[in-house]
């Protein structure tokens, strides 16, 4: 019984040890297929708040501390498998909250959550020719997260 207790515990160390976070994986995209990354916090949100129009999307905006936005253009072949397999690094340190594909085109959103708050969300979109990776920290409800990622914030057209 000893010898499986040391064995699991080692095995979770490990993948505990693995696992990527996204700003791992940023970085390595960022270098490795020269992707371009736009950084924003709390500031930066507030002056766009006024711009969007859309209350529900603004008081979803205000409960995000800070993130990124990757971008990969015409990605081509080479460099969308690299964002495909780097981005998967992420499957060990987050939580699935959805993925959903249509022909080639495919999104993925993972999260970290404490109780009913969800403090990270990365949102993986590959249509075949862009690679994008849009991340986000903060203090966002569960049932908020509806909001933050539909037809009006993802779209394939």
């Amino acid at each position: 019984m000893k010898k499986i207790l040391t064995l699991i515990m080692t095995v979770a160390f490990c993948l505990t040890g693995a696992a990527k976070t996204a700003d791992e994986v940023i970085n390595e995209l960022e270098k490795n297929a020269k992707a371009q990354v736009i950084r924003f916090n709390k500031e930066l949100l507030a002056m766009q708040m006024g711009k969007t129009n859309n209350d529900s999307l603004e008081a979803i905006l205000k409960c995000i501390d800070n993130g990124c936005v990757l971008i990969i253009e015409d990605a081509g072949k080479e460099k969308s498998e690299m964002f495909n397999n780097t981005t998967a690094e992420l499957d060990t340190a987050y939580e699935p909250v959805v993925t959903a594909f249509d022909g080639d085109d495919r999104v993925k959103i993972l999260g970290h959550a404490e109780g009913e708050t969800i403090k990270e969300i990365v949102i993986v979109v590959d249509d075949g020719d862009d690679c994008v990776m849009v991340y986000f920290t903060g203090s966002i409800p569960k049932d908020k997260i509806g909001q933050l990622v539909n037809k009006n914030t993802i779209n394939f057209n």
